[in-house]
């Protein structure tokens, strides 16, 4: 009986080993970063510890160390905290280690050069929010520019459906976040829940007008092994110029394309935490 009381002690320690002990500092400092994520913009000091359950003084000191890292901007006007340029160089060396980097780019290119029109890669960066993290510009004489680092809210356009029609979000929830969202031409929440599932039908969203008047977007999602979206490649042009019969082949090509890499990718490490709380 002792031996045996012995060995299961000596398996907790094993256990214990392999998995190791949470290091405080490093938690909450990830914390505060996906709190960040999920802000519209610059949040205080005091805000970020409230919403976090954290020590204000511990909580001042991880962002000011954040920001020493450039990780978190602290912006001096309002004395408040937003993402900060670093996050972006990371994340860019997180896909290209991982080799999504060197599949998509190409792809863009590709994309781009075959319609003519801007091709953008959108990370997932929290359940709130995407960041731009890859562009391929087209040769046309007019064109809608967008800096790497852009985050926009993670139900906006035509990425927003695609995004919505995998990540397997509560309607309850969708429709808070979908709320928020500045759009020039917003369809209402019930049209919106519609075109999220013709999006998971048919592996596309086409936003006109939408998000921005004069803009349409059609998106296409990049899912991970588990079929959770972690990606989205995005066509953004005038409307003007984005005729039916062009949108729809468009489409098409983008459906595949993102099909073609998911393929490539299963099994590999996605960048993103997925928060199953948030999940159905």
């Amino acid at each position: 009986m002792l031996a045996d009381h012995q060995d299961q002690d000596k398996d907790r320690d094993i256990a214990a080993l392999n998995i190791g002990k949470p290091v405080g500092a490093v938690v909450s400092a990830l914390a505060i970063l996906r709190y960040l994520a999920s802000q519209d913009g610059a949040v205080s000091s005091i805000q970020t510890a409230r919403a976090l359950g954290l020590n204000p003084s511990t909580c001042f000191n991880i962002l000011k160390t954040l920001v020493a890292e450039r990780v978190v901007h602290f912006e001096e006007a309002g004395k408040a905290y937003r993402l900060g340029a670093g996050l972006v160089e990371l994340a860019g060396s997180a896909l290209d280690q991982v080799g999504y980097a060197r599949l998509i780019h190409p792809e863009l290119e590709r994309l781009a050069a075959a319609w003519q029109t801007p091709m953008t890669a959108w990370l997932r960066v929290s359940n709130a929010r995407v960041m731009l993290v890859d562009r391929a510009e087209a040769t046309s004489t007019i064109q809608i520019h967008m800096r790497i680092g852009h985050r926009l809210p993670l139900l906006v356009g035509a990425l927003g459906r695609c995004m919505a029609a995998h990540a397997g979000f509560p309607v309850d929830e969708m429709r808070r976040q979908y709320a928020k969202v500045r759009q020039d031409g917003p369809p209402s929440f019930e049209h919106f829940l519609e075109e999220v599932e013709a999006a998971r039908v048919d592996g596309y969203a086409v936003d006109r007008d939408g998000f921005a008047r004069g803009v349409t977007t059609v998106s296409s999602p990049v899912l991970d092994a588990e079929g959770t979206p972690f990606l989205a490649l995005s066509a953004v042009g005038l409307t003007a110029q984005f005729s039916d019969e062009r949108v729809a082949a468009m489409a098409a090509d983008l459906r595949d394309t993102t099909r073609r890499i998911s393929r490539q990718l299963a099994g590999s490490f996605s960048p993103l935490p997925h928060h199953r709380e948030s999940t159905r």
